[in-house]
């Protein structure tokens, strides 16, 4: 377990390995989640949780609105907690979901759970992040230690870091509405029961058209590409629309790249259920098409927020040939999810 380290009225968790974008790791959740059980001495990977989850099979969009908050992991299902409880069960560990509560109880409770050596889930905390990790408090508890993938973004978060590296948050109570305790250690489910749940999800989750006022899975890849075909979405002389549309569709993109855990996953799949080939391998190959379709899609709109890609979400040609790409992954994904249902009949998943 993480050292519980000690400095005047500071409490925190030494070592806690950085949440951040930079790592490749683009969903906050699977990777406050990874670093956690790293600190907990457990080798769990990341392609793990995204694959039990569901963060790497989901797709959510929100009709006719360009919503920022498309990809947050609570959109994933009808269930806002589906997702974390699937990831959870997976690991191996007891946890409780808490929603806010009085101050004086979440304290006590993230305290609590520091000064066990065990640190915590909780969002958003710092800026609008989806999770961020709890590592430490200091000041009897008004200012609370972590890292959050938003904590180097002054307009989210404009105070001084701690000596450990890990953010300062006073305050936090204000923009807090949930937090993930971890609890004891218990037996991991078999594997083959493990990862034929997460291949159920997965086809739920591409198959299932609508999800309240969303638009999910493959129906919801289709709605993205029809959306930046319609050129009433960009008018060409407003700046401030075109730059709004192009951070939703990067975000967008954001999710596809998350896509991109569904490959190592499956193939980790493969050599640990030999009874779940071909299909488990199909599925994969059809995952690997989708990175390099995803490689396509970038080199015509980037997610990297340069002038080159401001410039080319304005262009009607680029975004139609984007859009057919989009199509391609949809058609690409459709074919993965009916490998996964065929080994699902076999092996008696569904």
């Amino acid at each position: 377990m993480a050292a519980i380290r000690q400095e005047g009225g500071k409490t925190y968790l030494e070592g806690i390995r950085r949440v951040s974008w930079d790592s490749g790791e683009m969903c906050e959740f699977a990777s406050a989640l990874t670093a956690a059980m790293e600190s907990l001495g457990e080798d769990i990977d990341y392609h793990h949780v995204m694959g039990t989850s569901g963060a790497a099979f989901r797709f959510t969009i929100n009709p006719g609105e360009w919503d920022f908050g498309n990809y947050g992991i609570r959109n994933i299902a009808a269930d806002p907690y589906e997702p974390m409880r699937r990831a959870m069960e997976a690991v191996g560990y007891g946890y409780t979901l808490c929603d806010k509560g009085s101050w004086r109880d979440d304290l006590a409770k993230i305290t609590g759970s520091i000064d066990r050596g065990v640190p915590v889930l909780a969002y958003p905390v710092v800026g609008p992040s989806d999770c961020c990790i709890i590592t430490g408090y200091d000041q009897s508890g008004e200012v609370l230690l972590g890292w959050s993938t938003f904590q180097n973004i002054p307009d989210d978060h404009n105070i001084p870091h701690d000596t450990t590296g890990y953010f300062r948050k006073p305050g936090w109570h204000d923009n807090l509405d949930g937090y993930i305790l971890l609890g004891a250690k218990k037996e991991r489910p078999p594997e083959r029961v493990t990862y034929l749940g997460a291949l159920q999800w997965a086809v739920q989750l591409m198959r299932t058209p609508q999800v309240g006022k969303n638009c999910t899975g493959l129906a919801g890849l289709s709605m993205w590409a029809d959306e930046m075909t319609q050129e009433r979405y960009f008018p060409p002389e407003d700046e401030q629309v075109l730059g709004l549309r192009y951070v939703s569709t990067s975000i967008n993109i954001t999710m596809l790249r998350d896509h991109c855990s569904a490959e190592p996953f499956l193939r980790q799949m493969a050599r640990s259920v030999r009874e779940f080939l071909p299909e488990v391998e199909l599925a994969a190959d059809c995952y690997a098409r989708v990175r390099r379709l995803l490689g396509e899609m970038s080199s015509l709109i980037s997610d990297d927020f340069s002038d080159r890609a401001m410039k080319a979400i304005r262009d009607s040609a680029t975004r139609r040939a984007f859009a057919d790409l989009i199509l391609q992954i949809r058609d690409t994904e459709e074919q993965a999810s009916s490998h996964m249902q065929h080994l699902l009949e076999r092996c008696g998943g569904c």
